[in-house]
């Protein structure tokens, strides 16, 4: 924040330039008359705007246009070349002025003012009266014009999209605005519009909405996604009976149970190895209450170490005419949600098995090729009921598509075309168990084919599942991060916008976590530069990531000082959100334990907090420590589903940071201060 009696210094040295019945002294409590001429602008440069102020020389009157940021400069330019050029002024040579080679205190206090340089033109002194009304004039009619807002509505394939990678990013808002407008303009069917919210419900922890929604009996009484019938079961058993379970009060976690039989009893298919813990012990509840012995002692034959199953079996003996098999569910929960609008459901509701698709991923390009959309949407429903059935293996398909020159953006082969990519990420990414060492050449091939198809995109959501995929690679192989850093730099460099800022120094982050490769300088000197064209549009996170990455790559601080900008890296106490948060506890969840160290050492510098860090792979100490704290930084794409269970009761605590770098953990903490405000 720049001290008011800085800004009266310069507008003074201004005033004292102007002919006397022009000239003005501003002090603390003396303000310019409202009929002066100039009072609107002195108004607007007091107040740290868009202005444009004059000194008068023997032969014109020399203009300087000033902004509090880079992109606020180029609209008021704009606004000039619209109002006043060429007719009643004129540009100077040069024109934008972003340093002060003299040293000068007007320079130094221009600069101060309009870090981003400051705009110099002229005008003639015949003209002095006309250019006073025309820009009295303009600032008036720009003052009262309409905000200008763009109506775009988007189609249900690409909200879907958008519903996908908000949930393999974390990016909780852009899941549920597409929701929202799904729902609104009736893009979809209730059924499926529902599912999706229980889908959201349940990777954001909110156990408790999934029990009580009014039409969850609606919504389970036709078929619906594996996926949204798992998260019912786990929302329940969270709810009803897990408390319960750690008392060791088993009996009571039945009788809590029972209420909910008749909503809950055959959801789902009978678990195999690997299904979740909640799952399997739903199903114990379930054979209980029903007094199903051979589906107990099966479960309890699959799953020998679960105490919960093995007391449940142990009270209800096998009888000698009972077999050991599981019988059969009464509900198949079967994908719905990515099918085609026109398409009928079939509402038979007797299945023993699991539908065993007769085409694989491989299939793929030949069915796009031929024009068979029913079979493709067929197989497209299969794939996202029973991912691992339907096995990807390699994702080579994945890459023939996008290299197809048949295929052509727009087209319906390219709409199915990304229609199957959607599929994929929601499939293989957005799983409980991603990243997994199996996928790895898939995730590649994802990542190969987002880079051909989004790297022009400027919406952060795209940039961040590029991030997820490309740090889920690192975690599993590191010797991927040349394949990374060749994907991060393809990336910047078809686009390298200041937008993407952001994105670079948190891409930048990840690949220095491990490596400090002096070739990744040369991004961060194109990043750097940025910087210090326009640093105060950044947050303080920000700032404070580009000064730890020049350490990280080994500058020396003058080095990077001078690079960022004098004192870039100094917080700005005033405007630190951080410091009006009463925080006195802080946890960060995450597996980055280098990202969190850096986070919580800012965190403490700019708080009178405590933070604890918690990198475990399941719950325990760490996880019971951090639910005692005033806010927990949870890094969705950097922990484990296990971990993630172990809040269920302070889900209101939780602020889920989007991405997994040192600058999106202080970034989430800043938007927590902010709503808490």
């Amino acid at each position: 924040m720049i001290e008011p009696a800085l800004t009266i210094e310069l507008l003074n040295m201004f005033g004292g330039r102007l002919p006397a019945d022009l000239g003005f002294t501003l002090s603390n409590d003396v303000d310019i008359p409202s009929d002066h001429p100039l009072a609107a602008e002195v108004s607007a440069a007091s107040g740290l705007q868009s202005a444009s102020l004059p000194y008068s020389r023997r032969q014109d009157d020399m203009w300087v246009s000033m902004a509090p940021s880079a992109d606020q400069l180029r609209r008021l330019i704009e606004d000039l070349r619209c109002w006043i050029f060429p007719s009643l002024g004129w540009e100077a040579a040069p024109s934008i002025i972003s340093s002060n080679p003299t040293g000068s205190r007007m320079g130094e206090l221009l600069l101060l003012h309009s870090p981003a340089g400051y705009f110099r033109w002229h005008s003639r002194l015949a003209d002095r009266a006309h250019v006073f009304a025309r820009l009295a004039k303009m600032r008036s009619v720009i003052a009262q014009a309409p905000v200008r807002t763009t109506q775009f509505r988007p189609t249900v394939e690409s909200l879907r999209r958008q519903f996908t990678l908000g949930i393999a990013t974390g990016d909780r808002a852009a899941a549920l605005q597409a929701i929202g407008e799904i729902d609104q303009r009736q893009l979809d069917t209730a059924s499926n519009v529902l599912s999706m919210r229980i889908r959201l419900f349940a990777a954001v922890g909110d156990n408790q909405a999934i029990v009580d929604h009014p039409q969850l009996d609606d919504l389970l009484s036709v078929r619906i996604p594996q996926r949204v019938a798992d998260s019912v079961l786990i929302a329940h058993h969270a709810v009803l009976t897990a408390d319960l379970e750690v008392q060791g009060e088993v009996d009571a976690a039945v009788r809590a149970y029972e209420p909910f039989h008749e909503r809950l009893s055959g959801l789902g298919t009978f678990p195999s190895h690997g299904a979740d813990t909640a799952i399997i012990r739903m199903f114990a509840y379930d054979a209980a209450s029903l007094g199903d012995s051979s589906k107990l002692h099966a479960l309890d034959k699959l799953f020998p170490s679960d105490a919960i199953v093995a007391t449940l079996a142990s009270k209800l003996p096998l009888t000698s005419s009972s077999q050991l098999t599981p019988s059969s569910p009464n509900k198949l929960a079967t994908i719905v949600d990515a099918a085609p609008l026109d398409m009928a459901v079939n509402d038979t509701e007797d299945f023993a098995t699991e539908p065993q698709p007769s085409l694989q991923w491989t299939d793929i390009p030949s069915l796009i090729a031929t024009g068979a959309g029913e079979r493709l949407a067929t197989f497209l429903q299969n794939a996202a009921m029973t991912p691992d059935v339907c096995d990807p293996g390699n994702g080579d398909f994945v890459i023939e598509l996008f290299t197809d020159s048949e295929v052509l953006p727009g087209s319906e082969k390219g709409a199915q075309v990304d229609n199957v990519l959607t599929t994929v990420i929601d499939a293989y990414v957005c799983e409980d168990r991603f990243p997994r060492r199996e996928r790895l050449t898939l995730y590649q091939a994802v990542l190969e084919v987002w880079l051909s198809s989004r790297a022009f995109s400027n919406d952060p959501i795209d940039g961040q599942l590029m991030l997820t995929i490309a740090d889920a690679l690192l975690r599993l192989d590191g010797r991927l991060e040349q394949f990374v850093a060749s994907a991060v730099t393809r990336w910047w460099e078809t686009r390298p916008v200041r937008a993407r800022l952001a994105w670079l120094g948190e891409a930048l982050e990840m690949l220095t976590d491990q490596s400090t490769a002096q070739t990744y300088l040369a991004l961060w000197y194109v990043g750097a530069r940025l910087v210090n064209v326009d640093r105060e549009e950044l947050s303080l996170a920000d700032r404070g990531l580009w000064s730890r990455l020049g350490f990280r790559l080994g500058l020396d601080e003058e080095t990077i000082a001078e690079t960022l900008g004098t004192n870039s890296g100094v917080v700005a106490v005033t405007d630190d959100p951080l410091r009006s948060g009463k925080f006195r506890k802080i946890a960060i969840v995450t597996l980055h334990e280098r990202a969190a160290r850096e986070a919580a050492a800012e965190i403490e510098s700019r708080t009178n907090a405590h933070v604890v860090i918690v990198t475990d792979h399941a719950a325990g100490d760490g996880t019971a420590s951090a639910s005692t704290a005033d806010v927990i930084l949870f890094v969705w794409g950097a922990t484990k589903h296990a971990v993630y269970r172990a809040f269920d009761k302070v889900r209101d605590r939780l602020e889920y940071v989007q991405g997994t770098g040192s600058a999106s953990i202080v970034r989430a903490l800043e938007r927590r201060a902010r709503v808490s405000e």
